[in-house]
Order: structure tokens, then sequence, then C-alpha cells
């Protein structure tokens, strides 16, 4: 079996799969994971070990021994390179890339081979552009949308919207909801830009996606395991931890 883990700034996905398909899945804070370890309870042996992670070092260094511990595999990390599923990566320097972004758009591409957008919306956003032919034209990064909230509690005097985030984009009666509903409209707003500039299918990932999916008005896939999908091409380059 097969171990792919997606390490995030907030949470850490993972998933264990055969040649039964995807048997065990979990998810918890990344915070948690120097202390308590990945929360990993499978049956059988593990033959393999991935990881995409944005995290500190050194949750990578305590998932290596972990799993090196516990099941005696060792752990290999991925990494961004020129080209992996038919992605060709649009950096001049590769290792500037971030390697979520990468594992999403190899993730995505792979699967379905067109002109694409993928979002992924988590404690930041990115949105990554790729043409019909696999070429990764570039893309874009924005504060996630609980990250526009709080910049605007410790950047202004008088501003101090509460923790409660509205679910819809009509204007506001009170500031609070003014607060909320303006970085969704933010948000929603530039990816409809996009999609109108590029003209290509838009996929959506992370931990906002189904809030924002909600409130667009054009058509998208929502595709909640983007990263580990990345970690599944037989061509991502993958280093020892």
């Amino acid at each position: 079996m097969i171990l792919d883990i997606d390490v995030g700034n907030s949470f850490v996905k993972w998933r264990v799969s055969g040649g039964l398909g995807v048997t065990h899945r979990g998810s918890q804070a990344t915070a948690s994971i120097i202390k308590e370890g990945l929360d990993l309870i499978i049956s059988g042996s593990l033959t393999q070990a991935r990881l995409s992670s944005v995290a500190d070092g050194s949750v990578a260094t305590a998932l290596h021994h972990q799993l090196a511990d516990t099941f005696g595999v060792e752990l290999q990390r991925a990494i961004v390179s020129a080209e992996a599923g038919g992605v060709r990566c649009g950096y001049a320097d590769v290792t500037a890339l971030g390697i979520d972004r990468w594992m999403a758009m190899v993730g995505a591409y792979s699967k379905l081979s067109r002109p694409l957008i993928v979002v992924d919306l988590g404690s930041a956003i990115t949105m990554d552009v790729v043409d019909k032919v696999g070429q990764h034209l570039g893309g874009y990064i924005l504060p996630g949308i609980a990250l526009m909230r709080r910049s605007l509690r410790g950047g202004t005097a008088h501003v101090r919207p509460t923790d409660e985030i509205d679910q819809i984009i009509a204007p506001a009666q009170d500031t609070s909801a003014a607060v909320s509903r303006g970085s969704l409209l933010a948000v929603v707003a530039v990816i409809e830009k996009l999609v109108d500039m590029h003209q290509s299918t838009l996929i959506l990932t992370g931990g906002d996606a189904r809030l924002i999916m909600s409130m667009l008005n054009i058509e998208a896939e929502y595709m909640p395991e983007l990263v580990l999908d990345g970690l599944s091409v037989n061509d991502i380059s993958l280093v020892k931890c």
C-alpha cells in the first residue's frame, strides 16, 4: 500500500491506496504533527510514502521518523520539476514554485488534459493557468479569506470584524458583515475575471472551495484531494526526506 501526505499551512491530509483504490484517509491540524505524529491507523503494511509539504522542515522530519519507526518505509518528498504529468513548469527557476501549486496542476491536468485554471482556496489563495498543451502560463497568489479579514482587524482602528463568515455577497448593513462579504466578493470577482480572460476549465480545491463555488456565476469542478492526486502521478520527481 502507498501512503500520500499533503501538508498544508493549516491542515494535513493523507490517504492510503492499493490495488483496490483508496482504503484509508484522514486529516488533522498541521500543528499537531510535531507532538502527536500522523494519526495513521491502518491495517496492512506500507510499501511507499510520498509527501508534499509547504510547512516548516520539522514537520517532514517528524513524519520521516514516525514512518521509518512504525512501518519501516522511507518517506520521499515531491519536488517541482521541469515537467510532470504532461505539465511544463512556467517558472524559469522551478525551485521557486510552491510544491502545492505544482502538485495541484499536475493532478488536474493529468486527469483532464485540457486548458485549466487551478485555484486552491486555503490559508493563501493560489491560482495557476495551464494551456491546452500543458504549458504552465504562470499564476497569482492572494491572501486567503480568513487572512484578508484578519489584516483589516490588525491594520485599522475601527474595523473589528467577527470570526463569522457570511455566505452571501449582497451589500452589508454593518461593518463586520461588510468585511466578510467584501473578502468573498473579491475572491469571486478575481476568479471570474481570470476565467473570462482564459476561457478554461475552472478547478477548485482547498478548505474554502465549496463556499466560493456556491457563489460563482460560472461552472467549476471541485477536486478536494488535488495535491494527493498529483502525488500519485507516475513521473513526479521525488527525493529522500
